[in-house]
C-alpha cells in the first residue's frame, strides 16, 4: 500500500479544475514524510488521483494519474513511450528536440531532450528522483542512444532540497555536438549550455526570422547566435549584441560554420545600453530580434519586467525603418500574454509607431501546452511590421 495524503476542500475544488498541482497550504493529514508516489484523498477520504510528493516543496503534489492504477515500470514505460511517438507526428526540421516536456505528457517535472545520438534528462522533483534510475534504463531501451547526461544542475531542484547532479548515466557524452536545424549548422554545449544545453523551444520561430528578415538586421540578447545565422541567410547582414564573451565566440563559431562569416558581426556590450546609444545615434535597422532572458521569474518583479521589456522594445521600434520587422520574444511565465501585448501597445505609442501584427507565435509544437496548466505556456514571440 502506498502511503496517503488527504486534502482540504480547497484543494479539491482546485484539483477538479484539472491543474497537474496541489500546493503544500491544501494538505490536511500526511501517512508519510519521505518523497514518492503517494495516493491522494479527499476531505471524505474518497479517492482522487496517485500522485509525486515533494516533502520540502510549495508544490507539494503533482498528479500523475487520475485513475486507481499502480505506478511500475509498466506504467512509466507506457507513458514515455506515447509522449516520444507524438513527437512522430511533428515533421521537426532538426535532429535536436524536446521528447518529454514534463506536465504537459502526464510526466510531471521530467524533461528529456535529444540532441542527434544524445539524450539529456532532468528530473526536478524529489517524488520523481525516486525513479530516475527506471527512467534511464526505459530511454536507454526504447531510444539506444550513445550516451545518456543527466543534467539535474537546474536551479528549481533546490527548492525541493536536491542537490546539483551533472553525470553520464549511460554510455559517453561529449561535451559537444553539432546539431542541424533547418539547413544551418549549430554547436551545442551540454554539458553547459543554457537550459539542456540549446534553446529547443524557439526553433520554430528562429526558422520564420529568418524568411522574414532582410536589408541590415540587429539581433540583441544573441546569445550563440542561433537566429543571427537564420536571419542571415536573408538578411545582408546582422549585428549580434552580446554581453557574455563566451557566448560571442560561439557566434562566430557558428556563423562560420554555417559560411556566415561575412554577414554576421558582434559588439560585445550590455544589451540596454547598446539600444540606448543607437537611438541617440539614430542607427535604422531592416530587421530586430529581441530575445531578453526572462526580466520577471516571480510575481513580485511584474513592474520592474514590464519595464524592462518595455524599455528594449520601444527602443527597438524606434530603430525600424518603415516595413521594417521586429521579432520579440518574452519567456516570462508571469508576463502574461495579455501583459505582453499592453506593454507592446504602450511602447509603440511611446515610440510613434504604427505597428501591424504578422504573426503570434509560443514554444515549437515540440513543447506542447495544456489549457488547465498556464504555467507550461510560457514563451510568446510576435512579428510585428511597421506601417510604411
Amino acid at each position: 500500500m502506498i502511503p496517503k495524503i488527504q486534502i482540504s476542500s480547497k484543494g479539491l475544488h482546485w484539483f477538479q479544475s484539472k491543474h497537474p498541482w496541489i500546493f503544500a497550504s491544501d494538505l490536511l493529514k500526511k501517512e508519510t514524510t519521505e518523497a514518492g508516489v503517494v495516493r491522494v484523498e479527499g476531505p471524505k477520504k474518497e479517492f482522487l488521483a496517485t500522485a509525486l510528493f515533494s516533502p520540502h516543496s510549495k508544490i507539494a503534489l503533482r498528479i500523475l494519474s487520475r485513475r486507481e492504477e499502480p505506478i511500475d515500470k509498466a506504467w512509466w514505460l507506457q507513458k514515455i513511450k506515447t509522449a516520444i511517438q507524438k513527437r512522430g507526428v511533428f515533421e521537426i526540421p532538426s535532429d535536436a528536440k524536446r521528447l518529454i516536456f514534463a506536465e504537459a505528457d502526464g510526466l510531471p517535472s521530467l524533461i528529456v531532450d535529444q540532441y542527434g545520438l544524445y539524450l539529456i534528462v532532468q528530473t526536478l522533483s524529489a517524488g520523481l528522483e525516486k525513479f530516475k534510475t527506471e527512467i534511464f534504463e526505459i530511454l536507454e531501451s526504447l531510444l539506444k542512444p550513445k550516451g545518456i547526461l543527466e543534467r539535474n544542475d537546474a536551479a528549481i531542484r533546490k527548492k525541493e532540497k536536491l542537490p546539483a547532479i551533472k553525470q553520464t548515466v549511460f554510455g559517453e557524452v561529449p561535451k559537444e555536438v553539432m546539431i542541424q536545424e533547418a539547413g544551418l549548422k549549430c554547436i551545442v554545449n551540454l554539458w553547459e549550455g543554457q537550459k539542456t544545453g540549446a534553446f529547443l523551444d524557439q526553433r520554430d520561430n528562429r526558422i520564420f526570422a529568418g524568411f522574414k528578415s532582410s536589408g541590415k538586421a540587429l539581433d540583441v540578447f544573441s546569445y550563440e547566435g542561433w537566429f543571427a545565422c537564420h536571419m542571415a541567410k536573408k538578411a545582408e547582414s546582422v549585428l549580434c549584441v552580446e554581453g557574455s564573451l563566451q557566448a560571442a565566440a560561439k557566434i562566430l563559431e557558428n556563423a562560420k560554420l554555417n559560411g556566415l562569416e561575412s554577414k554576421i558581426n558582434v559588439e560585445i556590450a550590455d544589451a540596454f545600453d547598446f539600444l540606448k546609444n543607437a537611438d541617440r545615434a539614430r542607427r535604422p535597422f531592416d530587421t530586430i530580434n529581441l530575445d531578453p532572458p526572462a526580466f520577471m521569474k516571480t510575481t513580485c518583479e511584474r513592474l520592474q519586467g514590464f519595464r524592462g521589456y518595455k524599455e528594449i522594445n520601444l527602443r527597438a521600434m524606434k530603430l525600424l525603418k518603415p516595413k521594417g520587422v521586429l521579432v520579440t520574444s518574452s519567456c516570462s511565465y508571469h508576463f502574461s500574454k495579455s501583459d505582453f501585448e499592453n506593454m507592446l501597445e504602450e511602447a509603440a505609442d511611446d515610440s510613434h509607431v504604427n505597428l501591424n501584427l504578422i504573426a503570434a507565435a509560443g514554444a515549437a509544437p515540440d513543447h506542447p501546452t495544456l489549457s488547465e496548466f498556464p504555467e507550461g505556456n510560457y514563451l510568446k514571440c510576435y512579428f510585428l511590421e511597421v506601417r510604411g
